[in-house]
């Protein structure tokens, strides 16, 4: 006879609940065994565990959160091998918990015993962009001549508030490569053929099924300002992507100060006449270009400090949903709020949510 398993088999339980905090959340007292949600589910009939991840804000730290929170439901899948398990999120919680849902789903052949609740999540959506040939290499030339501008009018000292514009756009386009490098850092263990789609694939929210995919919302919640923030970026970035990839933009940031250095000299001006022209009317549409540039790149600051670099192939946005067919529960403004005054951290407190939660679980605990 074989050796028998000393793993003690507690697969009797029907219902078994892991909580995840959000964001800089680490040790949030609604994940603690007497919070009010983990006293209601536990009387409830079902087990509560908890799953703690660093809580950093950017994509690498959520990406890595995702592959232990799988190894934390393969533990109670086989411990529980006959439960219905659940996955209750909060906050950017609830993409490490799509993304380890799928990676399981996607182990164990499409079959799948784990729900997830999300609660005032902002899911993350991200669609492929490549620029490459001419446009890449005047990005790249711009983006070297306003840098290397700025730093001379620097060391040189700013004479002018044209100067000090110049200085401003070069210091903040510097911070955003730096970002980027930061980024690609963070990332240099992933930096092999297939990078692009891998990273993309590891930002954007898995699709949803109505069955396994809870939302909970409320009307109110702060978050609702980072979703309307990541809307816009994700906007402008596309729209970015639009203009660097149009014949058109680059014949007239090219062609004009060409133009203006023609329309001088048929004039009579003088020479210095000409080159201010050609400096002012190449420069100037030059560096509304790598603002925009600057734009695509920062607008991926909101989510994380790896955002730069994952904006640099990638346009994201944060969406009230993740795609798919979610169950969305939307409720009504809160009129009260924790302590901290924040409508976002309480609505795993709130006594209308936690009975949502406990009418969707106990068919399962009862089972």
């Amino acid at each position: 006879m074989g050796k028998r398993s000393t793993r003690p088999m507690t697969g009797d339980r029907a219902c078994v609940i892991t909580l995840v905090h959000g964001t800089f959340a680490r040790d949030a007292p609604w994940t603690r065994s007497d919070s009010a949600l983990s006293t209601s589910l536990r009387r409830a009939g079902c087990q509560v565990t908890q799953f703690a991840w660093s809580g950093r804000n950017s994509h690498r730290a959520r990406s890595d959160a995702a592959q232990g929170l799988v190894e934390h439901l393969r533990r109670q899948l086989a411990d529980h091998p006959r439960a219905r398990h659940w996955v209750i999120a909060h906050s950017h919680g609830g993409n490490v918990a799509l993304h380890a849902a799928d990676r399981l789903r996607a182990a164990r052949g499409g079959a799948s015993r784990v729900t997830t609740v999300a609660l005032a999540t902002p899911f993350l959506h991200a669609r492929s962009r490549r620029i490459t040939g001419w446009p890449l290499f005047i990005i790249v030339l711009f983006s070297a001549l306003l840098v290397g501008s700025a730093s001379v009018t620097a060391v040189a000292g700013p004479r002018s508030a044209a100067d000090v514009a110049l200085v401003v756009g070069g210091g903040v386009f510097a911070a955003i490569l730096a970002l980027c490098a930061v980024g690609a850092f963070l990332h240099r263990r992933s930096l092999r053929p297939g990078w692009r789609s891998r990273l993309i694939g590891a930002i954007h929210a898995p699709t949803a099924r109505p069955d396994e995919v809870v939302v909970i919302r409320a009307a109110g919640d702060e978050a609702s300002g980072l979703l309307a923030a990541g809307q816009f970026v994700g906007w402008l970035s596309a729209a970015a992507t639009r203009l660097l990839t149009s014949l058109w933009f680059w014949t007239l940031l090219i062609g004009l100060p060409q133009l203006a250095v023609v329309v001088s000299a048929v004039t009579g001006h003088g020479g210095r006449f000409a080159i201010n022209l050609l400096l002012y009317g190449f420069t100037a549409p030059g560096l509304a270009m790598v603002a925009v540039v600057a734009a695509m790149a920062g607008s991926a600051v909101v989510f994380g400090i790896d955002g730069p670099f994952a904006g640099l192939v990638a346009s994201c946005s944060a969406e009230a949903a993740p795609p798919g067919t979610a169950t969305l529960v939307q409720l009504e403004p809160r009129t009260s709020v924790t302590r901290s005054g924040l409508a976002h951290s309480s609505l795993y407190d709130d006594e209308q949510v936690i009975g949502y939660i406990l009418s969707a679980v106990r068919p399962s605990a009862q089972s």
